[in-house]
């Protein structure tokens, strides 16, 4: 195993669960959550929300190195998931018990350990999983945007 990462993603965990605790206890109508890159968002049936680190860790009592592990490692499974499932088109994804639990639409799943996400983490770690690396990635893709419009 890839000891390399594991911090990460122990902290991705801990995110998850002051999410789910923060959602369940103080979000209205919630449909879904998830993060883009730096930003943290949280939509509703009426509204959407979005945060950039340091207010979604403040929000959800958790520190903003580990907001950062969060979204590094939330980064990873969104751009890399196929580097554990293969081929299969995913439903949904999300850590349940230090578990990542992949979804598919015949009702089957997948169960991927830390241990497994870290081994992705360092096979893709090109990508760069730092949070300079995401910010950079960010801005790139800013100027794309704005080169398209």
């Amino acid at each position: 195993m890839s000891n390399k990462y594991e911090s990460m993603v122990n902290d991705y965990c801990v995110v998850v669960k002051a999410i789910e605790s923060y959602v369940a206890s103080k979000v209205t109508d919630f449909e879904y959550w998830d993060a883009e890159v730096t930003k943290f968002f949280i939509d509703t049936e009426s509204a959407s929300y979005m945060y950039d680190y340091v207010e979604a860790a403040n929000m959800f009592g958790v520190s903003e190195l580990q907001m950062q592990h969060f979204l590094i490692v939330h980064c990873c499974l969104g751009d890399y998931l196929d580097g554990l499932i293969g081929d299969k088109e995913p439903e949904a994804w999300d850590m349940k018990d230090q578990q990542l639990v992949v979804a598919y639409s015949d009702s089957s799943e997948d169960v991927f350990q830390i241990a497994d996400i870290c081994e992705l983490m360092a096979k893709t770690e090109a990508a760069g999983w730092t949070f300079e690396d995401l910010v950079k990635a960010e801005k790139e893709l800013q100027q794309q945007a704005k080169h398209l419009a």
